[in-house]
């Protein structure tokens, strides 16, 4: 149990809030601990204590606003398949759910961002990585949106030359399935394909570019595991600009 004097839920709720404002660098250790808002243990207690010494020890930091000149969108999804399997309680269904992490940019800066679990249980890499970018997807195309609306209300010349939408994906079979036009699938997504089609219809429609990307360059990766020190610092710095 954790402490008398300690509000477990008070406290996530504060680190989601500042997770989901200024500090995308918390948001998949926040998201962890907000799943045990209603049974903390001594254990997650402590998982909040370390974020709140990274915070203190980070306070004079935050997000770097240094936007490019190009008007450009980047959508940079992510997946940890079965991420859980094998630490937690083998029992818990939630343990083989896979988690998605992503990440929108416009202009080279981050304005969207988000770490939780899949709802439904994925049965390979390719389809959690699908389902991640499905979801992305749905937060990516309204973003297109508002920024030709905005663009044509200030007077910035949107088009196909200078908004330059570009999703980058880590995984082989899911940048083929994403490139393959509907209603087509591949062999190996026949029983989950039929859910990709409309954000499939949507990429060649509004032509969106999907690149390959190498998985040590996806700013996705820090919203779906805890890295390593060196890796987390990396995307850190590509993401938040210190």
């Amino acid at each position: 149990a954790i402490s008398g004097d300690f509000s477990y839920s008070s406290m996530v709720g504060m680190l989601l809030y500042l997770a989901g404002h200024s500090r995308p660098d918390i948001t998949y250790a926040v998201n962890c601990a907000a799943r045990y808002m209603f049974c903390p243990k001594h254990s997650h207690e402590l998982a909040l204590k370390r974020i709140g010494r990274y915070l203190k020890a980070t306070r004079n930091h935050g997000l770097v606003l240094n936007p490019s000149k190009e008007l450009k969108i980047d959508d940079y999804p992510d997946a940890d398949f079965a991420g859980m399997y094998g630490y937690e309680v083998s029992s818990d269904p939630s343990c083989v759910k896979s988690r998605t992490g992503y990440t929108i940019t416009v202009a080279d800066f981050p304005v969207v961002w988000q770490s939780k679990l899949q709802t439904e249980t994925a049965t390979s890499t390719m389809e959690a990585e699908i389902i991640a970018l499905a979801h992305s997807a749905k937060e990516l195309f309204p973003i297109m949106d508002m920024v030709d609306l905005l663009g044509n209300a200030v007077g910035l010349p949107v088009g196909d030359t200078t908004m330059n939408v570009s999703i980058h994906e880590d995984n082989l079979g899911a940048l083929i399935l994403a490139e393959t036009l509907p209603p087509q699938f591949t062999p190996r997504s026949k029983h989950y394909a039929i859910t990709t089609i409309w954000f499939r219809e949507q990429i060649v429609a509004r032509g969106i570019k999907l690149l390959k990307i190498d998985a040590t360059e996806q700013l996705g990766d820090i919203f779906t595991k805890g890295l390593a020190r060196a890796a987390f610092e990396y995307l850190r710095k590509r993401l938040m600009g210190w």
